[in-house]
């Protein structure tokens, strides 16, 4: 090759950058597993925790539900017991006012029954009690 074609050559080539300071032997890549056993021990104890306190906290808004709803559920059985013993009240007052004596002679009076001299209640039987036998003697026989 001419020296003029050499020059020639040169110019239409692209120049190299300057060449980089001598490489030096790099260490060997290897591929690590994703999960190393080390790493999963550590995150046990933290899990656990984690997973006690979710639990814990879950258990409390569980029990705190049930309590809501238990006293709902009693404030709805005391409306309806006021108002049943309200109701029982008033039946014991009408019973009271049926069972009188002057009514009873009044209503009897209106059957066209015969109305009594005296009205006489009688006393109440304890029913646990037993009562005394009768006495009972045989009638004199007839000749």
């Amino acid at each position: 090759m001419t020296p003029a074609a050499a020059t020639a050559r040169r110019a239409t080539t692209p120049r190299r950058a300057p060449s980089a300071p001598p490489r030096q032997k790099r260490q060997r890549l290897e591929v690590v597993a994703t999960g190393s056993k080390t790493s999963n021990r550590r995150r046990i104890p933290e899990l656990l925790a984690v997973l006690v306190l979710a639990g814990s906290l879950l258990a409390i808004v569980i029990g705190h539900s049930m309590l809501a709803q238990g006293q709902i559920r009693m404030g709805k059985i005391s409306a309806e017991l006021a108002q049943e013993q309200a109701v029982n009240r008033v039946t014991v007052l009408n019973v009271a006012a049926l069972e009188t004596p002057a009514r009873i002679s009044q209503e009897a009076g209106a059957l066209h029954l015969v109305q009594p001299f005296q009205i006489l209640q009688l006393p109440s039987v304890s029913l646990t009690e037993p009562l005394p036998p009768l006495k009972i003697t045989a009638a004199p026989g007839h000749p």
